[in-house]
C-alpha cells in the first residue's frame, strides 16, 4: 500500500483534499468516483514517504 493524496472539484467549484492509503493512483480515483460521482476533477499524486 501506498500513500496517496487525492484532490477533488466539485461541480460548484468547491475543493476538497484527502490523504489515504491504495494500492496505487488508479485504485485511489475509483475510490474517489465512488465517494463523489459528482466531481468534475480528481487527481492523485503519491506521497513519498
Amino acid at each position: 500500500m501506498k500513500t496517496f493524496l487525492l484532490r477533488i472539484v466539485m461541480r460548484d467549484g468547491s475543493t476538497g483534499h484527502h490523504h489515504g492509503l491504495y494500492a496505487d493512483g488508479f485504485a485511489a480515483v475509483i475510490t474517489a468516483l465512488e465517494n463523489f460521482p459528482e466531481a468534475m476533477r480528481i487527481s492523485a499524486t503519491r506521497v513519498m514517504a
